[in-house]
């Protein structure tokens, strides 16, 4: 029951957020919560690269610490691995940049119970 609140609440605020105005640029999908954290890609920047590839801006919104970690990634769901290729961390509530990195990092491999298979299952297939 607990994950149900967490999970309206991300999907609550991210409406209202969104609605706000802040979004212009953006649509960001809920795709899960956990705790005070949400997880959410920007379906404006989906860009199927191959058949086993994909780019994506994602979005991790850690709502107790008003912070909001943006990173573009490129996914290969075949492999199930995922390149970071910049990230950003910004004020939650005001969208300031607080730090950013452009540089890209190694591939990680995730796992088919990980928050990053969850969004790509999200992402690929509405599930």
């Amino acid at each position: 029951m607990e994950s149900f609140k967490m999970k309206k609440f991300f999907l609550i605020f991210a409406v209202i957020f969104c609605t706000a105005g802040n979004c212009s640029a953006e649509n960001l999908i809920f795709v899960d919560s956990m705790d005070s954290t949400g997880y959410f890609y920007d379906s404006e920047t989906v860009k199927i690269e191959s058949p086993s590839v994909l780019s994506v801006r994602l979005a991790v919104i850690k709502a107790d610490m008003n912070q909001m970690y943006v990173y573009n990634v490129t996914i290969d769901h075949q492999n199930k691995t995922y390149t970071i290729n910049s990230s950003k961390i910004l004020a939650y509530d005001t969208r300031a940049e607080i730090e950013s990195n452009n540089k890209k990092r190694a591939p990680r491999p995730y796992s088919n119970k990980s928050e990053m298979n969850a969004t790509v299952k999200y992402i690929l297939n509405g599930e």
